[in-house]
């Protein structure tokens, strides 16, 4: 097979790049590995993201989905006391909690209808440079493209199999529960509440469920403690509102709690000779940011507008795209420093001592016991 572009991974990211390559008439195939069963209740996407969609010309299908809105948030960060922060003093309005696999469904039929050819592959595969272009292996079939955008998340397959250098902030975890109760309790505000060792999050999953996700760093709890339910129902019992938001005795795991990286990391180059990298590819957020889903489908976008002008001859594309994604990421940086230091009533305990240090070094990819 022979392609313009090609894109690894499905989501958001790949599909927002394939969406917009195709807009302005490029060739794209998507390679990416089967669905795989994960929590995805409760994650959010900001206002902001609006602009995103209307430049993919989905936002009458997102509203046509109805997602559920988010018109606040109530936290306990930095003071005792709750504080609640309602989006209507935004210029941009309320947020949504996604339905992720309603989101993706519409983003894959845009991109079908659009004409992306996908390879679902559960194998091993190998990419290379040759002759000026790349090509794709896997076994006896082969993609030969011009442009390769990395789209794969935090596994980051292109920049492993390039030796691109990924830098790490933080070890950060994310311990998530899906639970329901047969008389839950409403609310349209996520909750953010700090505890000694990391933060809670709770927000609503539809259907009379909740989402509730604890972030900690791996090393401060037992090991032997990761795959126990109950020892997370007591921790949530120690806090002072997330137990009363979802109660041990209204509500029951629907799964066992689920484990997945939620640190700060980028990587050293986001561009190369005839590569792009988007979305958690390219650089990953701190959940506290609320940028995830909303940066994807930016990233996604401006790579495949890099990718469409390269291919038209403007050399200089990828580096303004380079130099956007860098600026993002530094904004972030700061953003993410200045709400970590406004929490001080721990500032002995190991979690956060690590993320009120000024100047700490690189967490590198080798020095990772967890991932």
């Amino acid at each position: 097979m022979i392609t313009d572009v090609l894109i690894i991974g499905n989501g958001p990211a790949g599909l927002a790049s394939a969406i917009t390559l195709r807009q302005h008439g490029a060739s794209v195939a998507v390679v990416h590995r089967p669905a795989v069963e994960v929590i995805r209740a409760g994650e959010s996407l900001a206002a902001s993201a609006r602009h995103s969609l209307m430049e993919l010309d989905l936002w009458n299908d997102f509203l046509a989905a109805e997602h559920p809105s988010c018109y606040g948030n109530a936290s306990c960060w930095g003071d005792d006391r709750l504080f609640f922060y309602d989006f209507i003093q935004s210029s941009f309005g309320e947020g949504w909690y996604v339905n992720r696999t309603a989101f993706q469904s519409m983003m894959l039929q845009k991109a079908l209808a659009a004409g992306v050819k996908f390879i679902e592959t559960n194998r091993a595969f190998s990419i290379e440079r040759e002759g000026g272009c790349w090509k794709y292996t896997e076994g006896y079939s082969y993609i030969h493209a011009e442009k390769i955008i990395d789209a794969s998340g935090r596994n980051s397959c292109l920049s492993r199999q390039l030796g691109i250098k990924r830098i790490r902030a933080d070890n950060q975890i994310a311990v998530v529960s899906l639970l329901a109760s047969s008389n839950p309790l409403s609310s349209q505000q996520s909750l953010i509440e700090a505890v000694p060792d990391g933060w809670w999050y709770v927000s609503e999953g539809g259907g009379g469920k909740a989402v509730r996700i604890f972030f900690t760093d791996p090393d401060l709890h037992d090991r032997a403690d990761w795959s126990d339910p109950l020892y997370w129902n007591r921790k949530s019992m120690q806090t002072r509102f997330v137990k009363h938001r979802v109660p041990v005795t209204r509500y029951s795991d629907v799964f066992p709690p689920q484990y997945t990286s939620a640190g700060s990391h980028h990587l050293e180059s986001y561009v190369g000779e005839g590569w792009l990298a988007a979305g958690d590819a390219a650089c990953a957020f701190d959940p506290l940011s609320s940028h995830g889903i909303a940066f994807a489908l930016r990233s996604g976008i401006d790579a495949g507008l890099a990718a469409k002008d390269e291919l038209a001859g403007i050399s200089t594309a990828g580096n303004y795209y380079d130099q956007k994604i860098r600026l993002a990421f530094r904004l972030y940086e700061e953003q993410r420093a200045d709400l970590y230091r406004k929490e001080t009533r721990w500032a002995d305990h190991p979690y956060w001592v690590r993320r009120h240090e000024e100047q700490r070094p690189a967490v590198t990819e080798s020095s990772i016991l967890t991932e």
